[in-house]
């Protein structure tokens, strides 16, 4: 008995490992075959806010000109994502929170997300603003450092009055901030 469970899990084994060598990896085309540059993607961290409040997620394209770089606007995608992880939704139109903008040089947008057009929910909601930027198709030499530069700020909706601003993309990026440490050197530093 105990032969043949053992004949019988070694020819199981068999056949799936042969119908896995044989096996042909399925071919899959997206409709636009164009190569996508996303060239940052940045999280802020996570925001609170309640009844009576708005965020406003905004972005600048600080792009220079440079002749590594293809032309045409840089495609920018704003949404706003909660503890979880999932995009919020509108609750009257049940489209999640998004906007996507094409950005020239110079160019800013900004997304709003007004906590009473939410579904009901916690009386203090923690959310944070996602960006993606992705170059224009084109030829690259040279990926840029990330030219896209966003805030977040929370709003009073009765007032209008701005209440804080997160506007450090540099350390929300990680960049450390730590001066470099002392070259090695032959003799004492004095």
């Amino acid at each position: 008995m105990k032969l043949s469970r053992t004949i019988a899990a070694a020819a199981a084994l068999a056949l799936l490992t042969g119908a896995t060598a044989f096996h042909q990896p399925l071919s899959v085309h997206a409709q636009d075959q164009e190569l996508v540059s996303v060239i940052d993607r940045i999280s802020f961290g996570m925001v609170g806010f309640t009844s009576g409040q708005a965020i406003r997620l905004s972005v600048v394209n600080g792009l220079p000109p440079g002749p590594t770089l293809p032309p045409g606007p840089i495609r920018v995608v704003m949404a706003f994502r909660d503890m979880n992880g999932q995009l919020l939704r509108n609750l009257k139109s049940g489209e999640v929170v998004r906007r996507v903008v094409n950005l020239a040089r110079g160019e800013a947008a900004f997304l709003d997300l007004d906590y009473d057009e939410l579904p009901p929910g916690p009386s203090r909601l923690q959310v944070r603003g996602v960006v993606t930027a992705e170059l224009p198709p084109g030829p690259i030499r040279a990926l840029p450092p990330s030219p896209i530069v966003p805030s977040l700020e929370v709003i009073d909706s009765d007032t209008g009055r701005t209440q804080f601003v997160i506007s450090n993309p540099g350390v929300i990026r990680g960049f450390n901030p730590q001066p470099d440490p002392p070259r090695e050197t032959d003799g004492p530093i004095r």
